[in-house]
């Protein structure tokens, strides 16, 4: 017994029941309870565990509660909330090509007040067409009408070749039906622009009816004359290739390669009104260069020349 008197766990005691003495005399004192302080930093983030786990049975709880009506009509107002946004942001692309469009064709507008342009996107496309015709997205409410000529900011596309309320049928450059009075911009040299299978094949036009003496070559811009009516004045077409012999004549003809690749064009401009819109020229007023007077299956109509088949 005395052994235990003079070891060190009869001393470690006695220390704790001091310092335990010791605190108690502290905490009377000061007038609060330094153990329910230490529990209490003990047991506070036990609460929130306690709370937060509380909380989340009862949201559980209460969703589990919910009738399959309340959980369809919210699935049914979800989707209705997709629905008008899919509509806003068709809308919006739309409206952004718009946007586009004008913006590229703004400077034609500016450099030709008389035009009244309709933008319109190509919305269909036969494979088997061999001369690349498409239908276009607008039609008659959009003020379009047979014959307009259809263009982008690098030139000439074709033309409207039948109309329906809200969509048109364009016919191309590289169609046989197409015929354009065309000038060349360097030397001032006119003729008709047209196109065949053989031509439409190659992606190229042909500008004929060329005298045996003319000086268009290779390099030369090629731009609508403005006679016939159907085509304003100074529309680009293409470039010179290189000038040949026509075979079927002693004319020459000049290989033109066109500025717009009608194969895959996908926005195009529609000029529903311009200065001298079907204005053809009086009958004998053509000078003999005119294109109409060289071909006996061309009408001698200047309207017909600029757009023939029309």
């Amino acid at each position: 017994m005395k052994d235990f008197f003079h070891s060190n766990s009869f001393k470690t005691m006695i220390t704790v029941v001091f310092v335990m003495f010791g605190l108690m005399l502290y905490t009377a004192s000061t007038g609060s309870s330094l153990t329910a302080n230490l529990l209490s930093l003990i047991s506070t983030p036990m609460q929130r565990v306690s709370t937060v786990v509380t909380n989340n049975a009862a949201v559980a709880a209460q969703n589990a509660t919910r009738t399959n009506e309340e959980l369809a009509a919210e699935n049914a107002a979800l989707k209705k909330q997709v629905e008008d946004l899919n509509k806003k942001l068709i809308k919006y692309y739309s409206y952004q090509q718009e946007n586009a469009q004008l913006r590229k064709f703004l400077e034609l507008k500016n450099e030709n007040q008389d035009f009244k342009p309709v933008s319109a996107a190509v919305i269909g496309r036969d494979p088997n067409d061999l001369f690349y015709n498409f239908q276009i997205d607008k039609g008659s409410l959009a003020g379009i009408s047979l014959n307009d000529p259809v263009i982008t900011e690098s030139g000439v596309v074709g033309w409207i070749s039948s109309v329906n309320a809200s969509y048109s049928r364009v016919t191309t450059i590289l169609s046989a039906d197409t015929k354009i009075s065309a000038i060349d911009k360097v030397n001032r040299d006119s003729g008709v622009v047209s196109s065949d299978i053989k031509f439409a094949d190659s992606g190229t036009l042909k500008l004929g009816y060329l005298t045996a003496d003319t000086t268009v070559k290779a390099g030369d811009i090629i731009v609508t004359s403005g006679l016939g009516g159907v085509y304003p004045r100074n529309l680009a077409i293409g470039t010179v290739n290189a000038v040949k012999n026509d075979p079927y004549d002693v004319s020459l003809y000049a290989e033109i390669k066109p500025f717009v690749d009608v194969k895959t064009v996908r926005d195009v401009m529609v000029i529903t009104a311009f200065e001298g819109q079907g204005q053809a020229l009086p009958d004998g007023s053509a000078s003999s260069s005119t294109p109409s007077s060289g071909n006996s299956s061309t009408p001698s109509s200047s309207s017909t020349v600029s757009s023939g088949g029309k």
